[in-house]
């Protein structure tokens, strides 16, 4: 009897491996087969960026902040980042909000303008996988990264115009505080100014603040009321604002804004802006994170490179644009040259 079952189970285990050895072989199919990759190609596609911006002013500041949160939110949809902000960021309060953003696991922080410069650096290595994008800034550090436009180009256009448009030979300049991008820019005013009306003389005021929209208007109206200056140009975000205020309480006054499309505000008054692209800039950034290449570099670009260009012209504007376009046309083939050279 035993020998029987044995003999059984013998057969039913031969039959048992010629059924397997008769079946088809698994192949792989084209989904299971592995990608081929690049060392520098995104993370998986379920990968969600994130990037955040802090401002020292409202981001609907309506000039400087206004742009760059433009300038983030719209190159954040180009590479498909999710957004956030914090505004009105006190200075003694710029490390705690860059820590946060490193806590929370941001992929880039953006920090839109060189007076973040000290907080980054403090922040940026107890954070190696947030990256930190400083705009019109000279730092780079391993997850430090600069770019900027070409603030000195910047103001030798807003120069230029001024110089053709007065007609009492006072232009003013407003900066908000006295740092290395509104020296540049300051610097190419004059010699804007210098290009098309050399008898023209230059007023600079300080406000001292980005935010003092009424210290805008004040010192605007004293510029006026003192030196009969006619056209205005700035760099101080939301004191810009106060400024163009201020010169809408005189006839034949004129502003030129900056950095982003500003002519809707007052097209009777605002004579064109000086635009930065800003959704380019931030987008470099955004790029290099997610292809894990940022770091380490200082990026600058103007006019040459489509950053800086001329926005909507105002009215105001109509008996000086030609002779105005020109010379952009004649900066961006390089015929003009500029001294960068900060005296």
């Amino acid at each position: 009897m035993m020998k029987r079952y044995l003999f059984f189970l013998v057969v039913v285990l031969s039959v048992l491996s010629l059924l397997v050895g008769c079946a088809p072989k698994a192949e792989p199919t084209p989904e299971a087969a592995a990608p081929e990759t690049d060392a520098k190609a995104p993370a998986a596609s379920d990968k969600v960026w994130k990037v955040a911006m802090i401002a020292n002013t409202p981001i609907a500041d309506g000039g400087w902040n206004s742009a760059c949160y433009a300038g983030m939110t719209g190159a954040a949809e180009n590479f498909g980042f999710e957004t956030a902000y914090s505004e009105n960021v006190a200075q003694t309060d710029y490390v705690s909000i860059l820590t946060e953003y490193g806590n929370m696991g941001f992929d880039l922080v953006f920090a839109p303008g060189n007076e973040f410069t000290d907080a980054v650096l403090e922040v940026a290595p107890a954070f190696p996988k947030t990256n930190f994008l400083v705009l019109n800034g000279d730092v780079k550090a391993e997850n430090v990264m600069s770019v900027k436009a070409d603030n000195t180009q910047m103001g030798f256009l807003a120069g230029a115009l001024a110089g053709l448009k007065t007609r009492t030979k006072k232009v003013g300049f407003v900066g908000g505080m006295e740092i290395t991008t509104a020296k540049q820019a300051i610097n190419g005013y004059y010699q804007g100014v210098a290009y098309t009306n050399p008898e023209a003389e230059v007023s600079v005021s300080w406000a001292n603040s980005w935010d003092d929209t009424a210290k805008g208007k004040e010192i605007a109206m004293s510029m006026i009321s003192t030196n009969d200056t006619d056209v205005f140009f700035g760099t101080a975000s939301a004191v810009d604002v106060g400024v163009r205020e201020g010169l809408v309480e005189f006839e034949d006054r004129w502003g030129i804004a900056q950095p982003g499309e500003s002519l809707d505000q007052n097209p009777e008054r605002i004579l064109t802006s000086i635009i930065t692209d800003n959704v380019a800039l931030v987008g470099i950034g955004l790029e290099r994170t997610q292809a894990g290449t940022f770091g380490g570099e200082v990026i600058e670009a103007g006019v040459k490179e489509g950053v800086l260009y001329v926005g909507k012209i105002g009215e105001s504007m109509k008996d000086v644009e030609e002779a105005f376009m020109k010379i952009f046309d004649e900066l961006k083939a390089g015929s003009i040259t500029i001294d960068y050279e900060l005296k």
